[in-house]
């Protein structure tokens, strides 16, 4: 809502709450990491997968890293020609990932049963708080880079709307349908749960539909955010974005994602309390009001100081829901250095 009432990506929506250059090396740098780096994994997924499929289904051998290669540039070249190209990417794939993701979730049931929902894995389970925490550090860049596709949105009811109608329920039932295929099958590569209930070709458009829809996502958000970062031009958006890519491919062929869950966990600790900063600014200190939107220049050190606060929260009391912890923490804290310093301020003019 914060994007669709300014009409401005994420790295301007932080300047209130950051200042310039805290929203440029707090948030923007930070972003353009992450993008990078998912990109990277959303790549290698899709290499693997795709070299794999191609291996086992039709006796193809292409090597993995010439598979990430391809399957980067091709998905890189949507994200380059901008949010018009992505918007018609998603209209075609979206819908048909849907379909063929519930139509494969019952075709898996029928062909090996409900047995193995109820077999425990191999190894140390998670626990459900380790879960949701995990499931937070996945979730923390792409809220925070929302701003970046609802700032096209025409109002708040159509960003409510497009999230509560689309998003939710269409991401909801495809990670239930995924994770179900998965389980039946007792086998963790979707691609190939296609092939062994008959169907590698839908496998197949499947894991390009998924990665190629997201990784535009990623690619655009972190050209967006180089924009920011190194103080380029508008019209260098597409350039900013094709090294985005090339980076997050370079990353995928050189083996990123083996290390992706502890870059993940850190990631997501540095960037939720950051969340509720910006929240905090926008909806409690200005009462969600766009007219009060201030550009600060420099750093903002209310935002700077509560966001090491909400991360210090969350590295140093490990127990209970630390993202949730250090989300309230800097937000509480933000609030309270703000009404304190507004006070200040008025008493300085009254005195003058």
């Amino acid at each position: 809502i914060i994007g669709c009432d300014l009409g401005v990506p994420t790295c301007i929506t932080a300047i209130p709450s950051f200042g310039e250059s805290g929203a440029k090396y707090f948030v923007s740098i930070f972003e353009f990491i992450t993008s990078v780096g998912w990109f990277a994994v959303q790549t290698a997924v899709c290499g693997r997968a795709f070299s794999n499929l191609l291996r086992q289904a039709f006796g193809l051998e292409l090597p993995v890293a010439v598979s990430m290669g391809i399957w980067g540039i091709i998905m890189l070249i949507t994200a380059v020609y901008g949010i018009h190209a992505m918007e018609i990417l998603n209209r075609i794939a979206v819908p048909a990932l849907f379909l063929l993701v519930i139509a494969g979730c019952f075709m898996a049931l029928a062909k090996f049963g409900t047995a193995n929902l109820n077999t425990h894995p191999e190894g140390t389970p998670m626990s459900l708080t380790e879960g949701i925490v995990m499931t937070m550090s996945f979730m923390a860049s792409g809220c925070l880079v929302s701003a970046d596709v609802t700032r096209y949105q025409k109002s708040r009811r159509d960003t409510i709307l497009s999230t509560c109608a689309g998003v939710l329920p269409a991401g909801v039932l495809l990670v239930v349908a995924g994770a179900v295929m998965t389980k039946v099958a007792d086998q963790y590569d979707i691609t190939l749960v296609f092939s062994d209930i008959g169907l590698p070709v839908v496998g197949m458009i499947v894991l390009i539909a998924a990665t190629w829809t997201t990784n535009t996502d990623n690619a655009y958000a972190g050209g967006l955010s180089a924009v920011m970062v190194f103080h380029l031009k508008d019209e260098m958006r597409a350039a900013a974005t094709l090294v985005t890519g090339v980076l997050g491919t370079i990353l995928a062929m050189a083996g990123f994602a083996d290390y992706f869950s502890d870059y993940l966990s850190f990631m997501g600790d540095f960037m939720i309390p950051r969340l509720g900063i910006i929240i905090a600014d926008y909806w409690i200190v200005k009462r969600g009001d766009p007219s009060k939107y201030e550009y600060r220049r420099g750093f903002h050190m209310a935002g700077v100081v509560s966001w090491l606060a909400g991360y210090a929260i969350i590295k140093l009391i490990p127990f209970g829901f630390p993202f949730l912890q250090g989300v309230i923490g800097s937000m509480v804290l933000y609030v309270l250095i703000m009404a304190v310093t507004e006070k200040e301020s008025k008493a300085a003019a009254g005195s003058r």
